[in-house]
């Protein structure tokens, strides 16, 4: 073999080896560019999946507790009302079923009698979530058959009404439709990717509604039956149910059947209920493989330049691979960043061609406007669809008249929906190159629905102050960061808050509340509770309104637009306030004696028990009961009787001061409390005046009966320091006087000597 050959055959070994090590190389780099690309997309896939699931979620939730503040929006209106009802109640009632979530809204007062914005009555007296709520809670029902609607099951959801002296006066009501339901969270979770599936389910784990996006393996009506028969793959059925009395949140992996599928949960606020989205992963799966194809063709394609150009090729894949990793994360990575701005700020964005009219949706999920077709469609095509209320069709077609000649343009326009009509923003603009000519013209639509439906509600709580302005004897509005009154009652008002409520507020009250009303009413207390996010505040007190002293109620509003306004209303509730007190009165009073009653005497004593254990002065408890009584019934009559317990009663209210407590326990026997006694002998003159005053001889027909009283002494903290304590010692005392001669009284301690 020649030297030649044989340099040639060295050669062509050296090339063959070279191309060899290159192909090698290229087969490796193949593998870890595969496997780079795969970890990344994996892992911003179950981010995605996380963060959309988690989306879904909490959307879901904000929707109920939105249902849940207009209702307590309805019931403080309905706190205003004299009655709920009256005219006023009843066009609250109106209002609200018109602009709040609920199929029926309805009110109910105390006894459980009510009516709905239909006129309809019923009584929810024996209800759970009635009775909840006139405990001062929010309270949902469970899920039952509704009578209104037959057929059709429903939930309520109860918000008490809050009247004087913190009691709850009457109870507001929505009820709310599960279809209806089911179609407002559709509607709320348009964007919901075709494979997810949203569930809400109770303490008990019954699904209350199942919105399904795909068709799914889980065929139960309770959800712990369901994941009972699928496979979980990262937890336990006890873990889930744990978090799930814990109101936790948190997610799951598990196999329904051949399909994987990613759960994610978290709680309501209502009744330990619980939203669960589940999804399908085979998304992942898809993507994977595309990007496995589009990888294998371009390693080929590598593969033959590098076997053509050996070496430089194989230098250039290198470099290249490295510059095409560092650019498919980056362009990934702000892709990503884009697509989740869009998503959190729930724009619609499309290409407007003013040559042809079309508008094209440049959003990949789920909208009203583009619902129909992936082409382009016209201004004309979507009114058509009727997908526009009648009043904005003229503003929305005047919106693409206007980008004619403008470089942008924008319009409110309302949409229709299957339950609340939703507001949607248009914006439009007009791109232009260097020389000022139109390159294109892009839009985009806002879902501004929350943002008119507080306007609305703004103006509601405007007007509804408005409205109770009218009916004051003073009202005002003050900056309750400057002190300076906005408007006032008349020219002659000062100018400042605190010269206005000494003036015109203080100077008419009555002089044992004018402490109180001006700390209650002045701005430093009045900004306290606006910090602690109190909105409405309310004071009641005595005042002479033109001569004439009565009950007025002072309310002092936060302004609805301006934060820093304080809007004061003062009105006439001197009848209504006299009646609760007439009701409290006889609540609190014997009957026959205008004493009080057994039970009312043993709370307050008790109260003045432990108050006074803070002092050093002495309580001193009288029990007495009347000697011959019996026999002034038996011998002159029950009326005598009645009237003999009158003039005790008016004797022992004459001896003793305000402060002390003076009772009747029942037939002829009566109690008193000596408040702070500071001394025995002024305590014990009290009791001997009391046994002198009482003691009297009754005359009739000529039959005399003598009356006197055997009384019973105990002094606290000596003899205890509770009313059965006292009590039950008193009554001791008492009977040893009544064994021993009566007409007269005994100290407790004094027994021990005997």
């Amino acid at each position: 073999m020649t030297d030649a050959a044989k340099k040639a055959i060295a050669k062509n070994k050296i090339v063959l080896g070279i191309s060899l090590v290159s192909i090698v190389g290229i087969i490796l780099s193949f593998f870890a560019f595969r496997n780079s690309i795969e970890q990344i997309e994996v892992e911003g896939f179950k981010t995605i999946l996380r963060e959309n699931t988690k989306n879904k979620l909490v959307g879901t939730k904000d929707l109920i507790n939105e249902m849940l503040d207009d209702l307590n929006y309805t019931a403080q209106a309905v706190q205003a009302c004299d009655s709920i009802w009256s005219p006023e109640a009843a066009m609250i009632l109106q209002i609200a079923n018109q602009v709040d979530w609920f199929d029926f809204t309805a009110i109910v007062d105390k006894d459980g009698n009510g009516y709905n914005q239909k006129g309809g009555s019923f009584n929810s007296a024996d209800k759970e979530y009635f009775q909840t709520a006139m405990q001062g809670k929010v309270a949902f029902s469970e899920v039952f058959l509704s009578k209104e609607m037959p057929g059709t099951y429903v939930q309520v959801f109860a918000c008490p009404v809050w009247g004087e002296n913190n009691q709850v006066k009457a109870v507001v009501m929505g009820i709310m439709n599960l279809e209806t339901l089911g179609e407002v969270i559709n509607h709320k979770n348009m964007e919901m990717e075709t494979q997810g599936n949203l569930y809400i389910i109770d303490s008990n784990g019954n699904y209350i509604n199942r919105f399904q996006a795909n068709e799914s393996n889980l065929k139960y009506i309770n959800f712990w039956d369901d994941l009972s028969d699928v496979v979980l793959l990262d937890r336990d059925i006890s873990g889930i149910k744990a978090d799930f009395a814990n109101k936790k949140e948190g997610g799951f992996s598990f196999c329904d059947g051949e399909q994987r599928r990613y759960g994610c949960y978290m709680p309501i606020g209502i009744s330990n209920w619980q939203i669960v989205y589940t999804v399908k992963d085979t998304a992942m799966g898809e993507k994977l493989d595309s990007i496995y194809r589009i990888n294998t063709k371009n390693a080929v394609i590598a593969g033959i330049c590098h076997i053509q150009l050996l070496l430089c090729v194989t230098w250039y894949f290198v470099k290249a691979n490295r510059e095409v990793k560092k650019a498919n994360r980056e362009v990934s990575k702000k892709i990503e960043m884009l697509h989740m701005a869009m998503q959190h700020s729930r724009y619609l964005v499309f290409e407007y061609n003013p040559k042809c009219r079309e508008l094209t949706s440049q959003t990949d999920f789920h909208n009203t406007l583009f619902a129909d077709t992936e082409q382009g469609v016209t201004p004309e095509d979507i009114v058509e669809k009727g997908v526009i209320e009648a009043q904005s069709v003229e503003p929305f077609m005047a919106l693409f008249e206007t980008i004619k000649t403008a470089p942008n343009a924008k319009a409110d326009v309302q949409i229709c929906g299957n339950t609340e009509n939703m507001w949607l923003r248009f914006l439009l603009r007009n791109i232009y190159d260097e020389k000022n000519a139109l390159v294109g013209t892009v839009g985009f639509v806002e879902d501004i629905t929350e943002h008119k439906r507080l306007e609305k509600q703004t103006k509601y709580k405007m007007d509804l102050q408005n409205a109770l302005m009218a009916k004051a004897i003073i009202h005002a509005r003050a900056d309750v960061e400057t002190g300076h009154l906005l408007d006032e009652n008349s020219a002659e008002t000062p100018a400042m808050y605190d010269a206005f409520l000494r003036e015109e507020i203080i100077a008419n009250v009555c002089p044992e509340d004018k402490a109180y009303v001006l700390q209650e009413l002045s701005l430093k207390n009045i900004n306290e509770k606006f910090k602690q996010g109190k909105d409405e505040s309310e004071t009641q007190f005595l005042m002479n309104c033109g001569g004439t002293v009565k009950w007025v109620s002072c309310v002092v509003y936060r302004g609805a637009i301006k934060k820093n306004k304080a809007i004061l209303i003062i009105t006439d509730i001197d009848k209504k306030k006299c009646e609760e007190l007439e009701l409290k009165r006889k609540a609190e009073r014997d009957g026959l004696t205008g004493l009080y009653n057994a039970a009312t005497a043993r709370a307050k004593i008790e109260e003045a028990l432990a108050s006074g254990y803070m002092s050093d002065e002495q309580q001193v408890l009288i029990l007495f009961d009347l000697d011959n009584y019996k026999q002034i019934n038996d011998t002159f009559g029950h009326d005598c009787g009645d009237q003999v317990l009158v003039e005790v009663a008016e004797i022992m209210t004459k001896r003793f001061r305000s402060s002390d407590i003076v009772g009747r326990m029942g037939g002829d026997e009566f109690v008193v409390l000596l408040r702070n006694m500071r001394s025995c002998q002024y305590a014990e003159k009290l009791i001997k005046e009391l046994s002198d005053r009482i003691r009297r001889t009754y005359t009739k027909d000529g039959k005399n009966v003598t009356l006197s009283a055997s009384i019973g002494v105990t002094r606290a903290p000596n003899d205890g320091y509770t009313f059965a304590d006292l009590y039950k010692k008193a009554d001791e005392a008492l009977y040893y006087v009544k064994e021993h001669n009566k007409d007269g009284y005994k100290y407790y301690e004094d027994l021990k000597e005997l």
